[in-house]
This record gives structure tokens, sequence and C-alpha cells, in this order.
């Protein structure tokens, strides 16, 4: 049966309001009612879009799923970085899963699959198997296409700044979990962006072909 454009503007909204939620206050903390109360509908309402709440962030996972597989190319990449071969290009990489006016939408749905991943098998399963895994891959083909335009050494370790991403993933989501900082009201998922920036920009100046020698 097809949804109605009204239900699917409903549903994205549910979607959008629980995002929030779920990523400024955790996904255990906030109640059913309380998302219906957000979003303007009641619990039955709510319930006719998703049974239950698990089965939001189980949507959350198809989404995020259906967005970031297999979309990141490396003509695009190639494209990014000879215009911008910057931190904020390395960056802009990344985004290119997600359309812009729902990049803020996916940042908080990642944020909430990584605070899930200990208490939730699914979740966990697909951050450690996806999530993670096509971070790696994906910082080690924006470093071959560096080294192809001559911006980075090519005796540099792809390896080693691919694990480090991996390292913030994990971080960002310990700092959750611990409710930490980013778990604060008002969280955006600035928190990890920035200390991607900050990563890649060392990568850079690391690695730089240019640099000077000591």
């Amino acid at each position: 049966m097809t949804s109605s454009p009204n239900e699917n503007v409903t549903k994205q909204k549910i979607l959008n309001y629980a995002a929030s939620l779920f990523a400024e206050k955790g996904f255990a903390e906030t109640s059913i009612r309380e998302l219906a109360e957000a979003v303007g509908l009641n619990s039955a309402s709510l319930y006719h879009h998703f049974p239950t709440k698990n089965s939001i962030l189980e949507y959350m996972l198809q989404e995020y799923s259906t967005y970031n597989i297999d979309v990141f190319e490396d003509r695009n990449v190639t494209q990014i970085l000879r215009e911008n071969p910057t931190a904020d290009g390395v960056f802009a990489c990344l985004q290119t899963a997600f359309p812009p006016d729902r990049l803020e939408y996916f940042l908080k749905v990642l944020c909430v699959l990584l605070q899930e991943q200990l208490r939730n098998p699914f979740a966990g399963e697909y951050v450690s198997q996806h999530i993670v895994l096509r971070a790696e891959r994906n910082i080690k083909k924006i470093f071959a296409v560096l080294k192809e335009l001559g911006v980075i050494d090519r005796d540099s370790d792809p390896d080693y700044w691919s694990k480090a991403v991996s390292c913030i993933f994990y971080t960002f989501a310990t700092r959750m979990m611990l409710g930490i900082g980013d778990n604060a009201p008002g969280f955006t998922g600035m928190g990890m962006v920035e200390m991607l920036r900050h990563t890649f920009e060392i990568m850079l100046e690391s690695c730089s072909s240019q640099k000077n020698p000591e």
C-alpha cells in the first residue's frame, strides 16, 4: 500500500524530531509520548507510522544506508580536491553521500547510531561493519587522490589516517555514552565535525609534499 503525500510528510517530521531528541537526550531516555508531543501528535497517531520506538531507529538506519552506499565516487573526490585541496575539501568529500538540505539530519542519525551501538545489536553491527569500515575506505580513496594531485607525499601511510578517523568515531561514541559535551541539549553533531576537520588539517600538514625538510 502506497503512503499518501501527507503521510510521508508526517513520517519525515517524526524522523526529524526523533533524530534531534535521540541525539540530545539519548534513545532510551526519550519516550514515545515526548516524541509525539514534539511532533504535535498523540501517541496512537505516532504508532500508526511507527509501531515501536526501535522501528524508528531501524528506519533511520535504512535511510542512512540508502544514501550512503556506493555514492562515494573517485571522480567526485578528484574534482572536489582539485578545487579545494584543504581540510575543508577533504571533509566536503565525506559529505557527498548526503543531500545538503538533509546533512544535519543524517549527522544526528549517525550520532544516534554511534550512541546505540553498545545497546542495540543491529546498530552495533551496522556501525562496525559499515560506517567505520566505509569511513576508513573513503579516507584511503581521498589519500590516493591527494597523492595523485601532488598535495601529499607518496611515502605517507593512509592506513594510519584511516584508523585515526575510526578512533574519532569511537571516541565520539564514548563521549555520547558518558553524556560529555556533545550529548548536551542543542547538540547538532558539530563536535565530531570539528574533530574530523582538525584531524584532516594535521594530516595535510604532516603529509604535505611541499613541507620544508627539517
